[in-house]
């Protein structure tokens, strides 16, 4: 089972008479990157279509950089396990045993993990080969584990201080690092000491009460059991693992003696995927630690920019490590860069990861946010994107958009890739609007403009998208990163552009892997409103991977992968989409299937209420949280907006049936069939 805060968070398992859990934390890293033995990074000559050095790095070969467990927990003595559940409503892990019950909660409010158990509670650190061992000791009535995780030449290591203290029944642990505290050893003994000073009673109502406020943000009633479970079982699980103000969390939770692929954010989807459901589901701000990480990151974004393309702006490889210091105060070869050969020089990464930033925006219109975290990434990613465009070769008026690399398929020196142009073109559009929106860089608007009609389109062989003549073995599904996320073609693209895209999908279902891309292919279909596909491929796919803790077994990558999370927002997909800022409503939900929600999230801040019963639609609300132009596929003609003082705006269809109407911010209104009030 796992249990969280967003900050801490903890997998709970028995082994023979033992209950255990290991401990977690996001910014638990050994985080040393020893690239002395690194061959030199890539060098790219754009004009010349040439590069040299690059090479794959020894430094992947060690086994960190890495998240790693700070301590374990073990309840002794348990007997046979009889039950174990997690109450999701109020993150609650209730274990029943042949002596007794134990209760564990990761308390919403501070970060220390809550047990009520008479069972004796033991801490002790998490053997790792290639760590020194952790420090055991007692001191003013608690139980300490410090674990030290070394240094490297940039990078001052830390040191995790794990706190126990018992006091009868109730048990209380804190992990405080040395990263975010100077006094992290009293930080952690004053957290558990505050906690185990309350009453029982006042500490899980505050941990109950953040609880029920997020749960009550948004819901869903489906008439399909599995597709309601896993909706709230992901937004569960994402919500242990993000909150604003923690650090972001990676590939996989730091369960385990090493995680796959060094467990860091893989950027060319996996990582992104982890936070996209917080917009849909009206929990925005759980996708801001994403954006703490590239804002943190960007110092050595607009150095590796420079450094491999000879470029302007900013650019990103498709892994990002822990606590990367700024190049400019690094000692180590390469200044300390990991770049994986070939797949880190792809050039659409940073425009993926620009996506979610952008969603931050569009789907929250806080300028403010716009002005202070997103723009001024996505400002230098798009001067990267023209920059580039401007030294490439042109082909009867088009770039020859390279040399790069198709994610995870082709050697360096591709030319055209699908997500390569998918991620420019978004990135540009995206700078384009948000230098508009707060009234600056008029010049680069001009210069972005330039640039975008530049890109070719998308490589088509035969009557479909593909990776030059690749047939099979895909694992990101590149040619559909247009449709989806990269969100350049929609339902209101044009009738011969959606059925190229109903083609690639077709084709490509048979051709890809299932390691990464089975939520990406199912949200493509139900954009498109392939409803039959995309539910019957999305039941079948995740019914059989199911695990009894309510999470996903994730083929060719274990247990635990973040990503996950994903599958929330995919099936909020078949409920509501807002591409091209157009609400549409139950757009791959199918007629003869009942649904309702509450309080999803749609671009331009709405929050939108809505039922399906007999393939009739409902009760449709919508609250604006910003203020602006609700667009809206009308599901009845004729339609109306009732206003809370009961008047009805009648509402005319354009010709794809779209009404608009202007909302003020915090205004509520009902939309009904009937233009009779």
């Amino acid at each position: 089972m796992i249990i969280g805060n967003g900050d801490i968070n903890a997998l709970i398992y028995s082994e023979n008479d033992q209950l255990v859990m290991h401990l977690a934390k996001n910014d638990v890293w050994d985080a040393r990157l020893i690239t002395e033995e690194d061959p030199p990074l890539l060098n790219v000559n754009v004009e010349e279509h040439t590069w040299t050095d690059g090479g794959r790095p020894a430094s992947w070969s060690h086994p960190y950089p890495t998240q790693t467990p700070p301590a374990v927990i073990r309840l002794q003595s348990i007997g046979e396990v009889t039950n174990a559940k997690i109450d999701l409503k109020l993150g609650l892990a209730s274990i029943i045993t042949s002596s007794g019950k134990a209760t564990v909660r990761a308390l919403a409010q501070m970060n220390v993990y809550y047990m009520e158990t008479d069972r004796n509670v033991s801490l002790e650190g998490f053997p790792q080969s290639f760590l020194p061992a952790a420090e055991k000791t007692q001191a003013n009535g608690v139980l300490i584990v410090k674990q030290h995780l070394p240094e490297d030449p940039d990078y001052p290591g830390m040191d995790v201080f794990s706190v126990l203290e018992t006091r009868g029944i109730r048990h209380a642990i804190a992990i405080v690092t040395t990263r975010e505290s100077s006094n992290a050893l009293s930080d952690a003994t004053q957290l558990v000491k505050s906690v185990l000073d309350q009453e029982p009673e006042a500490i899980v109502q505050v941990h109950e009460k953040q609880w029920l406020q997020f749960w009550s943000r948004s819901g869903v009633k489906l008439g399909d059991n599995d597709l309601q479970n896993w909706w709230y079982r992901q937004l569960y699980y994402l919500r242990c693992l993000s909150r604003p103000g923690a650090y972001a969390i990676a590939l996989q939770g730091g369960y385990n003696s090493k995680a796959n692929w060094h467990g860091t954010w893989t950027m060319n989807y996996n990582a992104e995927q982890t936070f996209w459901p917080a917009f849909c589901t009206n929990h925005v701000e759980l996708s801001e630690p994403f954006i703490d990480l590239v804002n943190d990151y960007h110092p050595r974004a607009r150095w590796y920019a420079n450094t491999v393309f000879n470029s302007e702006g900013a650019a990103t490889p498709h892994n990002l490590w822990p606590f990367e210091p700024d190049p400019k105060q690094c000692v180590s070869v390469n200044k300390r860069q990991l770049a994986f050969m070939p797949w880190s020089y792809g050039i659409g990464t940073a425009g993926h990861m620009a996506h979610n930033l952008w969603m931050h925006y569009v789907y929250s219109g806080d300028t403010i946010y716009l002005k202070d975290k997103i723009y001024p990434i996505i400002k230098d990613y798009a001067l990267f994107y023209a920059s580039f465009i401007e030294k490439c070769k042109l082909d009867n008026g088009k770039v020859v958009f390279g040399p790069s690399v198709d994610p995870e398929h082709t050697a360096f020196g591709w030319d055209n890739s699908p997500y390569d142009l998918a991620w420019s073109r978004h990135t540009l559009k995206a700078a384009i609007q948000g230098a508009n929106d707060l009234g600056i860089d008029s010049d680069l608007v001009k210069r972005w403009s330039n640039s975008l009609s530049k890109l070719p389109y998308y490589p088509v062989s035969g009557d479909v998208i593909k990776v030059g003549d690749r047939e099979d073995g895909y694992n990101i599904i590149t040619p559909i990163v247009p449709l989806f996320p990269a969100e350049q073609v929609s339902w209101f693209s044009q009738e011969s552009e959606k059925d190229l895209f109903k083609r690639t999908i077709q084709w490509i279902d048979s051709r890809y892997n299932r390691n990464n891309s089975v939520v990406m292919l199912n949200v493509g279909r139900a954009r498109l409103s392939m409803t039959d596909d995309a539910l019957n491929d999305t039941k079948n796919w995740f019914k059989g991977k199911e695990q009894p803790n309510g999470l996903f077994y994730w083929k060719a990558h274990g247990f635990y992968m973040s990503e996950q999370t994903a599958v929330s927002g995919l099936i909020t997909e078949f409920l509501i989409q807002s591409v091209d800022n157009i609400v549409r409503i139950f757009p791959a939900w199918p007629g003869n299937k009942e649904a309702e929600f509450s309080n999803l999230r749609t671009r331009g801040g709405f929050l939108v209420s809505a039922r399906q019963k007999d393939s009739m639609i409902s009760d449709l609300t919508v609250e604006s949280t910003a203020g602006g132009e609700l667009k809206l596929v009308s599901p009845w003609v004729p339609i109306g907006a009732k206003y809370p003082n009961g008047s009805v705006l009648p509402l005319t269809p354009d010709s794809v049936g779209v009404v608009r109407v202007s909302m003020k911010k915090g205004q509520k209104l009902d939309f009904v069939k009937e233009l009779i009030p």
